[in-house]
């Protein structure tokens, strides 16, 4: 395993790990200036062109969950606070809590590559063996399952017991901020009748959930999962301009496993260094997409094989 320092020469972490908050204050302004253009958008829109703006807008909603992944870190801002207040904004369309997601992330990054390690999304990849799997997988079934039961324990008062008191508050005034969202909602569109939380927020969810499942599937899928290495059990995707953007930096999974302090913009210059390094590199996201569904395929067809030559016995 490399060594930080010894086997990567000319690496400037000082330099790597400085944060600047202009840039990414930078990256929501252009989400929220894009968010408030897609809203008139869907509003005054109707027929293809408004399923065209609620597309827009889910994917929008997915890339904020990206840039919540950098408040999680605290490479967002330099203070920890305001990483917490952007990134409980962030994450609040999707329903993803901004504490209950940091503190499983963190253990993710500490125990990847180890039997313990488990995805803060509770994704199931064992089970992705078939074409059939790939739906529940995409809509995360599991987290929104989880969410729901959160909710609700929050709504009553019950608090985790798995971790600190403070950090179980947290967790749990961030559920109850959802269940104020989910209510006001409900509240509004019975009292007046009217459909634009379906248009700006339901409807768009529903291209965010699998949007967000589709960006984090080439992260660790089909590596080395046995080792703790992460030049081994991580992939990096190369990416273009609008990719690299919209996922915030996070095709560089390698690079932001083996140092999580650097800033997403500044992976790019890690990769400089790093790259020729990485067993799994994929050349593009469609790459990986078409190879992960031609394996899906070949196996569905061999199970499908099995099933009849043990039906003629």
């Amino acid at each position: 395993m490399i060594r930080v320092g010894e086997e990567i020469k000319g690496l400037d972490l000082p330099s790597l790990t400085t944060i600047n908050d202009r840039v990414f204050t930078g990256k929501l302004a252009i989400l929220l200036l894009s968010t408030i253009i897609i809203i008139w958008f869907v509003l005054s829109a109707s027929g293809i062109l408004l399923a065209a703006g609620v597309v827009a807008l889910g994917l929008l909603y997915a890339h904020a969950v990206e840039l919540q992944h950098q408040c999680l870190h605290n490479t967002a801002f330099r203070k920890s606070s305001i990483n917490r207040v952007v990134g409980i904004t962030l994450g609040l369309p999707s329903l993803v809590s901004f504490s209950d997601y940091q503190a499983s992330h963190f253990r993710h990054h500490k125990l990847l590559g180890t039997p313990e390690d488990k995805e803060f999304f509770n994704y199931n990849y064992e089970s992705l063996t078939s074409l059939k799997a790939i739906i529940p997988h995409l809509f995360m079934l599991r987290h929104y399952r989880d969410v729901a039961v959160n909710i609700l324990r929050a709504f009553v008062g019950v608090t985790r017991s798995d971790v600190s008191v403070r950090l179980a508050h947290r967790i749990r005034t961030e559920y109850l901020i959802m269940s104020l969202f989910l209510a006001g909602m409900v509240t509004l569109t019975l009292v007046f009748w009217t459909p634009i939380f379906v248009k700006l927020w339901l409807l768009p969810l529903l291209i965010a959930i699998p949007t967000h499942a589709l960006i984090e599937l080439p992260e660790h899928i089909g590596c080395d999962n046995g080792t703790v290495d992460v030049l081994n059990n991580t992939r990096t995707v190369k990416a273009g301009l609008f990719a690299a953007w919209f996922t915030d930096g996070n095709n560089y999974h390698v690079e932001h496993h083996w140092l999580p302090g650097v800033p997403n913009e500044k992976l790019p210059q890690l990769h400089r260094k790093l790259g020729e390094k990485i067993v799994y590199l994929e050349t593009s996201y469609p790459a990986f997409y078409l190879n992960f569904l031609k394996q899906l395929y070949h196996h569905t067809l061999c199970v499908k094989k099995q099933i009849a030559k043990g039906v003629k016995r």
